[in-house]
Formats: C-alpha cells, structure tokens, sequence
C-alpha cells in the first residue's frame, strides 16, 4: 500500500526575501519558505500616533495616522493610507474606496494546509483552528474568490496501522485502545496515501470522526456551509502520527499530478488558474524528508507550470525565538526552502501561542499575489 516518490529536480531559485514572525503583523514586509515531497500508504481602538492599529476583538478600528489598520473580526475598519484593510468590509483611502469590486483580481485560490499529526502538536492544532476564521474571513471579505482548502498531514497512518489495530497487547495508547475509532474506521486507500486530503481524522486528539465535507471531495469546496467547522475537524489531524514527520514530502505529494488527476485522491484541488498557498506547521527538530528544500521547490513551481508568481508558501516552524525545545539548525531546511520564494514567502514560529498575527501578514501577501495575477 505505499508508493514512494523522490523529488523533482530543476535549477530555477525563487527571488530571495523573507519575513519573520516578528515581522509578520506589518502587512508591508515581504517573507520567506521550506518544503519537499514523497508518496506512501502507509476583537474598536484609535490610533493617533503614526503608527498602525490592529483590532482582533470583533468591533472597528479607525486609524488617523497614515499607516494601516489591519482589523481581522469581520467588522469595518477605516484606514487613510492607501493600505490593505482586512476586515471585511471596504477600506476608504484618501476618499477613494479600496476593494476589490471593479478591479482585476485574480478569482481562484487554492489552499493546500500540512499539519505535523506527532504527540507534540496539540497547542499548535489549537492555535490553527482558533486562526483560522478570521483568516478565511478576511480571504474572503477582501478577495472575491472560489476557493478550494486541502489538509493534509505528515505521515501515513502513523501508529494506528491495521497490523497493530489487530494486536491490543502492543497497541499504542495514542490509538485509544483497541475499540478506538483509529482501529474500527472503515480504512481507504487515500487515508494512508501521503498528500492525500484528510477528511476523517482518527487517534488521540484527533476529530475521530468523518467531517463530511460539503461535495464528497477530500477538501472544501467554495459552496461549503460551514467552512470553519468543516476546516476545523478535519484540521485536527491528531497526534498519533509518526515521530519522524515529512512536511515537505506531503507538500510535494499534494500537488502531485496522480493525486490530482481524475480519481487521484485529491481529484480537482490543484487549478492551473488559481494561487496556490501551501501553509505547513511543525515543530520537529529534526530532518526526515526525502526531498531536498530545492527538489520540494521545483515540484511545487512544476505544479503551478512553472508560475512561481501563483504560489505563497505560509512556514510555521520551530526557531531560537519561539517556544518550541529548540535544537540548534532545527527546521533550516524548511527557511530555506520558503526563502526561495522569495517576497511570496512567510516565515514564523510554530510554538507561538497565537497564530493570528502570523496569518494577518499571510493575508496581505496574498492579496498581493492576487492583484499580481489577475484572471
């Protein structure tokens, strides 16, 4: 049950720049990336100073000072500079107002989201799925646009396989004992195919149920119902994944042809028209991929024909300045690899407690991006 891939070679490197987690609430910096790929079974505030103001708790912010106010609650937000708003509703810059109606954007974006699934990775679940509505929101409310979302996580079927399901004296607590759901879902072959779209999560910290998206794909389709319920069961991938986690090889997986060709696991996520935004979180410290950060590169910019302007690389990873038990070198493959994509490309901690300030400065590259390539 397990195919295995080696990485895609071509010398092309993206433009170099990147933006730390540091950075990543100026929506005025560029960014940086990291990646490679292999198939297996297996809440208003006022701000008068000069300086911007953000609002993350639901009412509006008014910015007076000629810089940006980035508010992502879903509430109006006034801004007199000419930046990004990302509220929601529209942005008036100098009496001229901001939006993208009449504009020429571009009106398909794919998301493509790989989730480390190892016992460490509860508080970085968590901070995902509390992130992720107002990041879709402010997608949604600032770019019109058909999108399509993937998950996906870093390994097969990592400790639950059916061999131990079938062996309770040697099965890993993380399964949840023998009558778990990990051990009794009906398994399909997509469900231990590295890169293929997760859609019923299993094992400790896990949704441990089917989450049923909307359309029967293995990812959420624009006419969703509920997109952040949908995304976030199926987002908590859970914790019994394998200890030696390949981000870069699922990325590469992912956008893979055979997964995505008709009756491919992933049938239809990966548009030729759209911008693709690959967001990857893990807190490893270690480097067990196949794939070289240029070899995952390729893939992806082979996946996109060769378009690396159609791409943002969102990199979530472990670093001396965040929480995580950091080894020194620890995830400088991943840098390198979201570096390569130059000013496309963020970078931020994946052990910080609150993600939204990463995301807010991952919405205004993507805007960027889509302004950049209109359709």
């Amino acid at each position: 049950m397990a195919t295995e891939e080696s990485g895609t070679g071509n010398d092309e490197a993206g433009e170099q720049g990147s933006t730390t987690a540091g950075e990543a609430g100026d929506m005025d910096q560029g960014s940086s990336t990291d990646m490679d790929g292999s198939t297996d079974m297996g809440e208003g505030s006022t701000d008068m100073d000069g300086e911007s103001s953000t609002d993350m708790d639901g009412e509006s912010s008014t910015d007076m000072d000629g810089e940006s106010s980035t508010d992502m609650d879903g509430e109006s937000s006034t801004d007199m500079d000419g930046e990004t708003d990302m509220d929601g509703e529209s942005s008036t810059t100098n009496g001229d107002t901001t939006t993208t109606e009449g504009e020429d954007f571009c009106d398909k974006v794919d998301f493509l989201f790989v989730i480390d699934n190892s016992i460490s990775m509860l508080p970085e679940q968590d901070a995902l799925t509390a992130a992720f509505p107002g990041f879709i929101d402010a997608i949604e409310n600032t770019l019109d646009t058909d999108d399509h979302i993937l998950i996906t996580d870093t390994d097969l079927l990592g400790w639950c396989t059916p061999g131990n399901c079938a062996n309770p004296d040697s099965l890993n607590e993380l399964c949840e004992g023998p009558d778990s759901f990990a051990c009794t879902m009906e398994l399909e072959e997509c469900d231990a195919t590295l890169g293929a779209g997760v859609d019923t999560p299993s094992g400790q910290g896990s949704s441990n149920m089917f989450c049923d998206p909307f359309g029967g794909k293995r990812y959420i389709l624009e006419d969703e119902p509920d997109k952040a319920s949908t995304f976030e069961c199926m987002a908590r991938v859970g914790l019994a994944g394998f200890p030696a986690e390949r981000p870069l090889d699922a990325i590469v997986q992912a956008v893979s042809d055979p997964l995505n060709a008709p009756g491919g696991c992933n049938d239809g996520f990966l548009r030729d028209d759209a911008i693709l935004v690959v967001t990857f979180i893990s807190d490893d410290d270690d480097n067990n991929e196949v794939n070289t950060p240029q070899q995952a590169f390729d893939a992806v910019v082979a996946a996109k024909n060769g378009d690396t302007d159609r791409v943002v690389v969102l990199g979530l990873t472990p670093g001396e300045d965040n929480n995580c038990s950091f080894t020194p070198g620890a995830g400088d493959h991943w840098v390198e690899f979201i570096e390569m994509f130059g000013t496309q490309g963020l970078h931020g901690g994946s052990c910080e407690d609150n993600y939204v300030p990463f995301f807010q400065g991952a919405v205004d590259v993507i805007v960027q991006a889509c302004q950049a390539n209109p359709q």
